[in-house]
């Protein structure tokens, strides 16, 4: 009897209406974690759009089973930071080994072809130029780039987000035609999903990601 005197008291007492303080609090969170929910939402897809791929082109009709081997060139510094040329460029080459669609000319030999014929590459580089290095060197096109800027290099300024752009071309050894152009720019901050999720603290880590992402519409 005792039992089902208290077993009759406990439903009795769960079954009577929640109090107006508790019924306000359990809104109160129920509105919060929804919220929450939407804004999380919001953010990632608003992290989907606001990535745009790089500005390229494609010159039409090119046979890019004749582009076998390729020279990069030291991208030319448009900033003041000594080390972007450097960064760029051996993240650029990288970016294509990785790839494995082309073969990549050993840079020294680049070095060495450019010191012997006096030759100083800056923003561009003649035709007769081009077709000697790809007697010499046996290259199907060359690819020459820009850095026009380069922010974060200093890891001593934690505060500071990464940017990077840059400018690239491939051109082909025997038309002298651009046959692959690009651009792209990213921050640290193009790559959050959720809050903090996602950022790029390291310019070094920026670099890479940008010159994948303009490897990834060559030809």
């Amino acid at each position: 009897m005792g039992g089902g005197f208290l077993k009759c008291g406990i439903i009795r007492k769960a079954s009577q209406p929640m109090k107006p303080f508790i019924r306000v609090v359990y809104s109160y969170f129920r509105r919060v974690v929804y919220a929450t929910l939407g804004i999380s939402l919001f953010l990632v897809i608003c992290a989907g759009c606001s990535h745009s791929g790089p500005n390229s082109y494609i010159r039409t009709g090119i046979d890019t089973s004749k582009i076998k081997k390729v020279a990069v060139f030291s991208f030319h510094n448009n900033t003041k930071v000594t080390e972007a040329s450097s960064i760029v460029t051996k993240a650029f080459i990288a970016g294509l080994f990785e790839r494995k669609k082309f073969k990549i000319e050993f840079p020294g030999n680049v070095r060495n072809f450019l010191v012997s014929e006096r030759i100083i590459v800056r923003t561009g580089i003649g035709l007769q130029t081009i077709k000697l290095m790809a007697k010499r060197l046996g290259v199907d096109a060359v690819i020459l780039g820009e850095v026009d800027e380069f922010i974060g290099v200093d890891d001593r300024k934690r505060a500071v987000i990464p940017i990077v752009s840059i400018r690239c071309r491939m051109i082909g050894a025997r038309s002298g035609k651009v046959l692959w152009m690009a651009q792209h720019d990213r921050t640290g901050n193009d790559y959050i999903s959720i809050l903090d999720f996602g950022k790029v603290r390291s310019v070094a880590a920026l670099t890479k990601k940008v010159v994948g992402e303009m490897i990834e519409t060559m030809p």
